[in-house]
């Protein structure tokens, strides 16, 4: 009985362990330099694109400083992706 006790215990630590480690490679965070934003209703627009795209959890768009750093999880979206959101906005997110 012990060995099957044990065995579940060990069973059940790997696959918290696990879970936590998924939980934490998912999320990743990028800046991606946007061109032609000229005042802040640019990067409002370039914003609330970004925060409806699935997968985005947290975005911060800076026309003064022409960038938008994006927090996402990256088994539900892409960089790839993320630069065609921005895109489609009539923005260009540069390479």
């Amino acid at each position: 009985m012990f060995r099957r006790i044990s065995g579940f215990a060990a069973a059940l630590t790997l696959a918290a362990t696990l879970a936590t480690a998924s939980a934490f490679a998912a999320t990743k965070t990028v800046t991606i330099r946007v061109s032609g934003m000229k005042c802040g209703n640019c990067s409002s627009s370039v914003a609330k694109a970004l925060k409806a795209t699935a997968g985005v959890k947290d975005v911060e768009v800076s026309s003064a400083k022409g960038e938008a750093l994006i927090t996402y999880d990256d088994e539900k979206v892409n960089e790839a992706k993320l630069r065609e959101v921005i895109n489609g906005t009539g923005f260009k997110a540069e390479e």
